[in-house]
């Protein structure tokens, strides 16, 4: 009898899936470190290259803009060849977006090179959901999930206390540089040690589809009307979270609590650990209570909540602020669960681009949501020595508790997968 498509890894025989998802690891989490280098670096940048608000929103936005215009590409591709093949090529093109980064003099340049990273990024985490989607259990998607979100928050760390030492010691330019190498080494073990899907899974036998047959398949995946609300949430969970953590918490920290590089590097390694905890958290409460939808709402609200307070807190202190910024980080991986809602509507060879699908809608989230915000802190202006205003940034926090708001309304409706109905 042959095996099923989602055999355990106790029934698989060899390769061992450690070092499969050890790379994954190492490369998730450098893809998480270029999303979020910005919002140390934010002042220093602005200052040796004379960025606006408006291209600090626009050099963030460009590594998310890149990855979602991948999504779709890469869906098909992880679908078609497989990790194994594809992975190497991204993170090779994505270490040719951190020399561009690193070596640029003027902000076209800058975005340029964001821009590439964010391409080569597009399909890292995506890859290793695929690889979890192939060699473990259904229901135990949301929690693996979370788990490899929880090992990729190393990126965020290292862009908290260990980035903002390394850009005094070093200059930005020597810090962001020295990633290049790393990004060139997980090319070489992603192709050495990886393998698409276990011995015995249907993967393997796939008939290969034509490209009219892959684009067909894309395009039932957007008709569905019972996944709208679930795409529409997947455009606002992530962006709530990272267009704080990955842009203005830097430039907040630095300009209304006049925090240098080091010390806002601390506060930003804080909140890292509070979403490493919060996604651990998170992974296995879906089976614990049965409902996916009742945990992405009840973290949707959290986040709401605390954007909102954020905004209402008429002069917070540091460490009302530093608390308020860790809480927000622990609530906001909820979305692990988002992505274990949408897989479950979707049949194993459809998962590449099932999952692409809903990164498509995460990434444009994030893209247009830090470009506006970037525009919104711009609105504002600037006082002494170029510091924008506490308004600015509160009319950022009502902005995002807004979006956040309305895209639950919508979600609501959405028809529940809770994680009986794959052990049943």
């Amino acid at each position: 009898m042959p095996s099923e498509p989602n055999a355990t890894i106790d029934a698989a025989p060899r390769p061992p899936i450690a070092p499969m998802i050890a790379v994954i690891c190492g490369a998730f989490i450098l893809s998480q470190f270029y999303r979020t280098t910005v919002a140390v670096l934010a002042p220093e940048l602005t200052r040796s290259l004379s960025l606006t608000p408006e291209s600090l929103g626009l050099l963030t936005g460009a590594f998310f803009i890149a990855s979602a215009a991948m999504q779709i590409p890469v869906g098909l591709l992880l679908d078609r060849y497989g990790p194994r093949r594809v992975l190497p090529v991204l993170t090779f093109t994505a270490a040719v977006g951190v020399v561009i980064f690193a070596t640029a003099e003027a902000a076209p340049m800058l975005v340029l090179g964001q821009f590439v990273i964010g391409a080569g990024c597009s399909g890292i985490f995506m890859g290793g959901l695929v690889l979890v989607a192939r060699w473990f259990p259904k229901d135990r998607f949301a929690t693996l999930s979370s788990v490899l979100l929880a090992i990729s928050v190393g990126g965020n760390l290292l862009t908290g206390t260990p980035l903002a030492l390394a850009a005094e010691a070093f200059g930005w330019r020597g810090a962001i540089l020295a990633t290049a190498g790393l990004l060139l080494l997980v090319s070489g073990l992603t192709l050495l040690l990886v393998r698409d899907a276990p011995p015995g899974h249907g993967w393997h036998d796939r008939k290969p589809e034509t490209l009219r047959e892959a684009v067909r398949a894309v395009g039932t995946i957007l008709a569905r009307r019972d996944i709208r609300g679930i795409l529409a949430m997947a455009f606002v969970t992530y962006a709530s979270m990272v267009t704080i953590r990955g842009l203005w918490a830097g430039p907040y920290l630095a300009d209304i609590h006049g925090l240098d590089t080091v010390n806002r590097g601390h506060v930003l390694f804080a909140m890292s650990l509070a979403t490493l905890v919060g996604s651990l958290i998170y992974g296995p409460l879906d089976r614990r209570f049965d409902t996916r939808k009742g945990v992405v709402l009840s973290g949707g609200l959290a986040v709401g909540a605390v954007l909102l307070t954020l905004s209402a807190v008429p002069d917070p202190g540091l460490p009302v602020v530093i608390g308020l910024f860790c809480l927000l980080a622990f609530c906001g991986p909820y979305y692990v669960i988002l992505l274990a809602h949408g897989r479950a509507f979707f049949a194993d060879h459809l998962v590449g681009r099932a999952m692409s699908t809903m990164n498509f809608f995460t990434f444009a989230g994030v893209g247009v949501t830090q470009v506006l915000t970037g525009v919104v802190v711009g609105r504002f202006g600037e006082g002494a020595g170029g510091a924008h205003p506490i308004a600015a940034y509160r009319a950022v926090f009502i902005f995002l508790a807004v979006v956040l708001l309305a895209a639950l309304t919508l979600y609501a409706s959405s028809r529940d997968k809770p994680p009986s109905d794959e052990t049943a």
